[in-house]
């Protein structure tokens, strides 16, 4: 299994091609979860379960993103935390582009 943000009910092909990969489940589990944990974080927390986000939530969840950032430079090792600040800049740079495409669109991370 693996995270990855996608769009719900995708109205076109941009949308349906819409797809951030975010993290495996055993990365998510070795990486992300301590921050999540320690930080006691909630709209990441969901992530493995899965979450349905509308443009307003997506604020509080770029909070979070950016604790787990600042957290993974100094609790991960060199490698592990390149690819968890990749993959969180990935969504902070590219899921504006799909709420700013539609509105009303409505977005799965999970």
């Amino acid at each position: 299994m693996s995270i990855s943000v996608m769009v719900l009910e995708a109205k076109d092909e941009f949308e349906e091609k819409f797809f951030i990969p975010v993290a495996t489940e055993s990365f998510f589990q070795e990486c992300w979860e301590p921050a999540i944990e320690e930080l006691a974080l909630k709209w990441t927390k969901a992530f493995p379960v899965g979450i349905d986000l509308i443009e307003e939530d997506f604020p509080s969840v770029l909070e979070e993103l950016f604790k787990i950032k600042e957290w993974a430079k100094g609790h991960l090792p060199e490698e592990k935390k390149i690819k968890i600040i990749e993959r969180i800049e990935l969504i902070e740079t590219e899921v504006p582009i799909i709420f700013n495409y539609r509105e009303g669109v409505v977005i799965f991370i999970g």
